[in-house]
């Protein structure tokens, strides 16, 4: 997991199947355009046995998030609205997340991060098969 360690910058140019999986995702129609252009980071950090999650957005509120891997997490999203994540660590370079936020109606999203060099993919899929790829560049 010591790769994830860092600053991440996503390029919404690598979105793959953007509109289906916002559409398909539960996401209000007014956010779907407003979320599909952000600039957004993401900096992942260690403080002992827990993981620091800082996500800043230039379209809606920066969120620090604090978990242990395998525990479920109990918080709210970056627009104060109900959010739910259990993050398991599946190598130094992969990790899976399971999300379930009210902003989506509760869906289920599984979130997989994977650091492949300098980049790191992402590929998120709901219950029902739709998925969506992107990438993140270290800063």
């Amino acid at each position: 997991m010591a790769q994830f360690i860092g600053k991440w910058k996503d390029d919404c140019s690598t979105y793959t199947n953007y509109d289906q999986f916002a559409k398909e995702s539960g996401i209000p129609d007014e956010l779907i355009e407003k979320f599909r252009n952000a600039k957004n980071t993401v900096e992942f950090k260690r403080d002992g046995e827990y993981w620091i999650c800082d996500t800043s957005s230039d379209v809606i509120p920066s969120k620090c998030y604090k978990f242990k891997p395998s525990e479920e997490v109990v918080t709210t999203g970056p627009m104060g609205k109900g959010l739910k994540f259990t993050v398991t660590i599946d190598s130094d370079s992969k990790m899976t997340m399971k999300e379930q936020s009210e902003l989506m109606g509760w869906k289920t999203v599984t979130v997989v991060r994977e650091i492949k060099g300098d980049k790191m993919m992402t590929t998120m899929v709901l219950d029902n098969g739709t998925e969506m790829t992107a990438e993140m560049t270290k800063c």
